[in-house]
């Protein structure tokens, strides 16, 4: 007999408007139900608040990538090339994101709807490769340079359709759009429907059976631009100016200085999270009446306060932003990002801890209308091209991959498609899939080497299993993150690392053994290796 869903799985499975009506009736909210209707296409049309963030980035340093998003399919079967072709302008013709482009007016940026737009499918054929190794490598290759060529945000268009030929019935499918007219739901949606569109051709009609569009992305920012009003939003933005204040970036130590301008150059580090500790952490969050998403929360920001010796940790975190019925199956960009700020006092239990994490998660999205532009407008208004305004990490937690998109007569499985752009210095991101909790680092290569945060990702291990197995009651600043090998290289006298340790700290292990041992050897990298003499004289020149 398989195990019933739980209530946090039930709920989450809702859309996002409904999950939304029922976190305002729970906590007594009025649900406002002023409908978004559709604007006239002749006046001007502004961007959506979260649109002119990304305008002035792009704006402020032309040509960037970080906000290139897209997604490949592997697709096995006999291709109609012809029937993609027709679904793809069919999509485009249906939502009118994938036909806008931008300028500014008065220094505004506002939003361009063409009345059409031609997008081509791009044809590349690698299926004379004889060695399938080579020619999958080949075609990540392909994949990765057009999911990062930079789009103009002027000219357009924004959305690019890729298909490459593996073999005869072997073929791989990307989509590329720029994220300020698209988000995660948004490829969902874009993939579900081409499908459809796609077995519509096949059957020779002239439309697929999809659901009409009320309004589309422009009546949104209309409305958005109409309902949040200064006097509308003046309470939200007094409560982040209070949430915020005094707010320091975060400094991690890097591998690197930090450059005076941010390149978004980065990468991914995987990591599995173990079954056990997955539901553990689980656990952990149920018995303090908290998600998933919070103990999640917990321990990277008890991870950063750890890495930087800053009690004071704000992580980013996404919200879908379509808490209405008419957006659910709308392409366009409705993500905000909200601030989570929390105080990991050493002092503190992990259950005060947990309890003021829960406090910070909820509050934030009680107040996750305020679109973040305006925060960042209200509490950081000078720019530092080095970093990201008020959060430099994030956190998040996707939902389980929806099943892979249906196209008549063809078997697909997503196909990984290896990035280096990130808007963010580091990015926590946890996926549930299939019952099982898998982790990814996405790192700033400015700042992190592959090494270093591949350590992070087992101290982020380390810490969860700590704080799973130590009880509510344990103290935060007894909670360790190392694991059992590093807890052996420090202590384990065996080892003849530093000894005597269990009575004082490493620097006074450390000095002991210099004193003892000067000509031992003490650390080897390669075919270079110091004593510890040398290296208590290299500690000193630096420190000097």
């Amino acid at each position: 007999m398989s195990t019933p869903p739980s209530r946090e799985s039930r709920i989450s499975a809702l859309p996002e408007h409904m999950r939304a009506l029922l976190r305002a009736r729970m906590a007594g909210h009025a649900v406002v139900t002023d409908a978004i209707a559709p604007v006239d296409r002749t006046a001007e049309l502004p961007a959506s608040f979260a649109q002119r963030r990304l305008w002035f980035l792009e704006e402020f340093r032309p040509g960037g990538v970080e906000y290139n998003s897209g997604l490949a399919l592997r697709m096995t079967g006999a291709l109609d090339r012809q029937a993609l072709t027709w679904a793809v302008e069919q999509i485009v013709e249906r939502h009118e994101g994938l036909r806008t482009t931008f300028d500014a007016v008065d220094g505004r940026a506002i939003q361009v709807v063409h009345p059409s737009m031609t997008v081509q499918v791009e044809h590349l054929d690698l299926s004379a490769y004889a060695d399938p190794a080579a020619r999958d490598a080949a075609a990540d290759r392909v994949l990765r340079e057009r999911l990062l060529t930079p789009f103009d945000l002027r000219v357009g268009p924004l959305f690019r359709v890729l298909l490459v030929r593996l073999g005869d019935d072997d073929h791989a499918l990307l989509l590329s759009m720029h994220h300020i007219i698209s988000d995660g739901r948004s490829l969902d949606i874009l993939t579900g429907e081409l499908g459809a569109c796609y077995a519509a051709a096949l059957n020779g009609r002239d439309a697929a059976e999809l659901p009409a569009l009320p309004v589309q992305y422009a009546d949104f920012a209309a409305w958005q631009h109409d309902r949040l009003t200064e006097t509308e939003l003046q309470g939200g933005l007094e409560y982040w100016r209070q949430r915020l204040d005094g707010l320091q970036p975060l400094e991690l130590p890097t591998d690197r200085p930090r450059p005076t301008v941010r390149s978004g150059a980065g990468a991914v580090h995987a990591f599995d999270i173990p079954q056990e500790l997955a539901a553990g952490l689980a656990r952990l969050g149920r018995e303090h009446g908290a998600s998933l998403f919070v103990t999640l929360t917990a321990v990277t920001q008890l991870l950063l306060a750890r890495y930087s010796g800053q009690d004071d940790i704000a992580l980013g975190t996404a919200t879908s932003g379509r808490d209405r019925a008419e957006l659910e199956n709308l392409v366009g960009f409705f993500v905000n990002t909200l601030v989570l700020r929390s105080h990991a006092d050493p002092s503190a239990t992990v259950g005060d801890f947990l309890a003021s994490v829960k406090g910070t998660v909820l509050e934030a999205f009680d107040h996750q209308e305020v679109p973040f532009d305006r925060v960042v407008e209200a509490l950081a208004p000078e720019r530092d091209p080095s970093r990201m305004p008020l959060v430099q990490a994030m956190v998040v937690l996707q939902s389980s991959t929806s099943a892979a998109p249906v196209f008549a007569g063809l078997r697909t499985e997503p196909m990984s498609v290896s990035r280096d752009a990130l808007p963010f210095d580091f990015m926590l991101e946890f996926e549930e899939r299939e019952g099982e909790l898998q982790g990814a680092i996405e790192y700033g290569t400015d700042l992190f080497d592959a090494g270093t945060v591949g350590r992070m990702a087992g101290h982020w291990l380390g810490l969860a299993g700590a704080l799973v197995a130590g009880g509510s009651g344990r103290v935060l600043g007894e909670v360790s993150m190392l694991g059992v090998v590093e807890r052996e290289w420090v202590v384990g006298a065996g080892r003849g690392v530093v000894r005597g340790l269990s009575g004082g700290s490493v620097v006074e292990g450390f000095a002991a053994r210099v004193a003892e041992s000067p000509g031992a050897v003490a650390v080897v990298c390669g075919d270079v290796s110091l004593t510890y003499g040398e290296l208590d004289a290299r500690a000193g020149r630096l420190a000097r």
